[in-house]
């Protein structure tokens, strides 16, 4: 069919459907085209998501780097103090902050000079290092295995919560010795607080909250029943005496 003889065609068809093929067309491209894009944005979004949550490397952690076919360059190794490991032919290489990714990459790129077509796995065998310490009035004290810093209030929350909900006060010692007071109610009430950099627990942080005063009401017991028990006694021993 020649375009000549579609157009009356077409025509009809518009006619008889009620809508402008054309237009329609276009807006099918059109929404298309906003699909795509809004497709690219979330694959995006979501690499980058899962970029930001990968495992940060720390010192202590035991890593496996194999580089295929080339066990002169493959090593079990635990990462020293200084966040460092010490690699073949290259030497120092400071990897405490990175992510197996970001290792990986800087493995390739090194080991180019030594070996063509490089490829290189970093697997993490053993993490340390990544505990908190939750102790004091806490229904469920002990360590506590974490893979991400956690506010005061996530880690209340793994401790079961506190013992006396009135409690005003509570400390984090900090895995450097530095000391932060942290004033509970306030974390626990206002909006945004527990999300203070100075109450949020890194790994071989401790977290304690002492015990509140607490009213010894036994006590308090015990010493109004002798104080009425002596009054009872002396006003008999007066009402005695009087007779």
């Amino acid at each position: 069919m020649s375009r000549r003889q579609a157009k009356p065609y077409l025509k009809y068809r518009e006619a008889f459907l009620g809508f402008d093929v054309k237009a329609s067309l276009n807006g099918i491209k059109t929404n298309s085209k906003s699909l795509f894009l809004i497709f690219c944005l979330l694959l995006g979004f979501s690499q980058a998501l899962a970029a930001s949550s990968e495992y940060v490397l720390r010192p202590g952690d035991v890593i496996f780097i194999n580089v295929v076919e080339h066990d002169e360059f493959s090593l079990r190794t635990k990462i020293r103090p200084d966040g460092k490991i010490n690699y073949p032919v290259i030497g120092d290489l400071e990897i405490a902050g990175m992510t197996s990714v970001a290792i990986v990459n800087m493995l390739e790129e090194k080991l180019q000079p030594y070996v063509n077509n490089v490829v290189v796995a970093v697997n993490i065998e053993q993490y340390f290092a990544n505990k908190i310490f939750l102790i004091g009035e806490l229904n469920r004290s002990g360590e506590f295995e974490i893979f991400e810093p956690v506010d005061v209030v996530r880690a209340i929350a793994m401790a079961s919560g506190l013992k006396n909900p009135k409690a005003k006060e509570g400390l984090i010692i900090k895995a450097s010795g530095e000391v932060v007071n942290v004033p509970l109610r306030k974390v626990l009430t206002t909006t945004g607080a527990k999300n203070n950099e100075a109450y949020i627990l890194h790994p071989g942080d401790t977290f304690y909250v002492a015990k509140g005063f607490e009213i010894p009401w036994a006590a308090w017991s015990l010493i109004v029943s002798t104080i009425t028990g002596t009054l009872t006694l002396y006003i008999l021993l007066t009402q005695l005496g009087s007779k």
